[in-house]
């Protein structure tokens, strides 16, 4: 009888499950020495070693400068899970507002036991106070300046809504959620009534002969870039609603927030007109570039046409260009007094998203890409003109005429021989950051059962309630580089007063300074490397058109903070 036994076959090396941390030198991690020479391209440069020495934070070096003062985080995203114990005590429930189900904003209190489902909704002004004269001229005309003053007025006159319902964002806030554990992440131990304190070991894995639940056992010692600053979470949804967008930000501004995150896009007013780049548009005579010849002949043709027709097209007679230009101009100007961290954008282009794309050395806004443990940015990473730092992230397959990556290690990648197309390759990288995940099934690893329902459980944490999850993309660089700007923020305050911040520019200075294009993603040990995505010999550009200033090291950035 043959032994029809087969080995396994290779799989993603082991690795810490906060090597992002130690990549932009918020932790100090030993992974031992590097190869003296860099390996190929096409082969990983990463060190497997998934328990590294730890020797020291950033935390400390802020701790030892002055006491403890909390910056503050405004996220602008889907929601934040309110139950979630890495989170529970870091978001601030009562700044957080909801724009999705209100236009005057909207908050959940808690479920009483005398609540019903016939208790009125409680009337409550989120935008009392609303003053934007600091704000100055902002670069409007006349009419848009009486445009932005009216409605901040209508705001600053306007009731939200208090709500005891069970909260919408324990059923939608998946992406909010993972960008708020990058950001705001702490360890959490749920305290038992009636039991003594334990250390952290005792806490989170117990003793191994006892057989009762324990709240802890599926809820890990996590950390976010800065675990000590507060979150206040901005509810916005994904219609092209200027409003809200132009609500989000100035609730921002009222909230006094030290750091806004917005890791996603906007709708950009001007990206539906094509205009292709003067680089895609040479050598078209060639051969090679027949492709993208006929593809600029097309839009022309396409451009010749009528308009389409618009059925939320703002009426006749009015200018429905107006609030975008508003909203771009309020962008900008809160910028140069909060900074505005911003996602660069996954569709691997060498321009940015909006409002990314706004980033310039006159403003406080920071767009972040993203880079893979083997010092390639992530295939999905835009970049360009106008990116300012890059941060550690998952990576994605790109196959074009310039460059093969490829998860080697998929079953399907043997479907194909893709040595036939001689494209260069470079490495594929199988890190992915870990972060705090909606529990039950609408997080995006669901829960086990039995509390994965299609209600989810709460704060019950259950067994195996799906509180983690891998992440990445641009979204999850942009949050890091949020939690970097924390950081900034609570050194420069601990060596001043709660109530001082860095402006937005001063911060971007910071953080450009404090970064390197030559520094290696730990536990990698390939320095930064430019890569083809779009254009031939596209590698042979500056550095800082894929990486901005490079990546930035936390250590660096908290001690210019704390110098000032």
């Amino acid at each position: 009888m043959t032994d029809q036994t087969k080995m396994p076959g290779p799989a993603p090396i082991n690795y810490y499950y906060l090597w992002h941390l130690t990549a932009l030198g918020v932790v100090d991690a030993e992974y031992g020495s590097a190869p003296p020479t860099p390996p190929a391209p096409d082969v990983s440069a990463a060190r497997a070693l998934p328990d590294p020495l730890i020797t020291g934070t950033v935390w400390d070096a802020i701790v030892s400068a002055g006491p403890l003062r909390p910056a503050r985080v405004a996220l602008i995203d889907v929601g934040v899970s309110p139950d979630h114990p890495n989170l529970a005590t870091r978001l601030d429930r009562e700044a957080s507002i909801d724009l999705t189900t209100h236009r005057y904003g909207a908050r959940v209190l808690e479920i009483l036991d005398t609540t019903t489902s016939f208790d009125r909704e409680e009337r409550h002004a989120f935008f009392g106070g609303l003053d934007i004269a600091p704000l100055g001229n902002m670069g409007l005309s006349n009419d848009d300046r009486d445009y932005l003053g009216d409605l901040v007025a209508e705001y600053a006159a306007s009731e939200g809504v208090l709500r005891r319902l069970y909260n919408p964002e324990s059923l939608f806030a998946s992406h909010g959620t993972c960008c708020a554990g990058l950001i705001v992440g702490e360890p959490a131990v749920v305290a038992e009534e009636g039991t003594p304190s334990l250390p952290p070991e005792g806490a989170f894995y117990g003793n191994g002969d006892e057989l009762r639940t324990s709240g802890n056992r599926n809820v890990i010692p996590y950390f976010g870039v800065d675990p000590f600053s507060r979150l206040i979470s901005i509810r916005t949804s994904f219609e092209d609603d200027v409003r809200q967008f132009i609500a989000a930000f100035l609730y921002a501004y009222l909230q006094k927030a030290d750091v806004i995150v917005l890791p996603r896009g906007l709708p950009d007013p001007k990206h539906s007109i094509v205009d292709p780049k003067n680089e895609l548009k040479a050598d078209l005579e060639l051969w090679k570039n027949q492709d993208a010849a006929n593809l600029f002949t097309r839009i022309a043709v396409a451009d010749q046409g009528g308009p389409e027709l618009e059925p939320k097209a703002a009426q006749k007679g009015s200018n429905p260009d107006r609030p975008w230009h508003v909203l771009k101009q309020l962008i900008l100007s809160i910028s140069r007094h909060i900074p505005i961290v911003c996602a660069a954008g996954n569709s691997g282009e060498s321009q940015l998203i909006y409002p990314a794309s706004l980033a310039a050395d006159n403003n406080g806004i920071i767009a972040v890409g993203a880079v893979t443990v083997e010092g390639f940015r992530s295939g999905y990473s835009n970049y360009g003109e106008g990116l300012t730092v890059v941060s550690p992230s998952d990576d994605g397959e790109v196959f074009n005429r310039h460059q093969l990556r490829l998860d080697r290690l998929s079953p399907f990648a043997a479907q194909h021989d893709y040595s036939a197309f001689r494209t260069r390759e470079y490495c594929y990288s199988h890190f992915s950051l870990l972060t705090t995940d909606l529990s039950g099934i609408f997080g995006y690893d669901h829960g086990s059962d039995p509390w994965s329902a299609v209600v989810p459980f709460g704060t019950n944490p259950g067994i195996g309630g799906g509180y983690y999850t891998t992440f990445g993309g641009t979204s999850g660089a942009a949050a890091q580089v949020g939690g970097l700007c924390a950081l900034i923020q609570r050194a420069y305050k601990s060596r001043h007063n709660l109530g001082d911040r860095l402006s937005g520019p001063q911060v971007k200075s910071i953080l450009k300074t404090a970064s390197r294009l030559d520094a290696i993603v730990a536990p990698g040990t390939r320095k930064l490397t430019a890569d083809c995505m779009n254009a031939e010999s596209e590698d042979a550009v500056e550095m800082a058109y894929f990486f901005g200033s490079g990546l930035p090291n936390a250590r660096a950035a908290v001690q210019a903070a704390l110098a000032i």
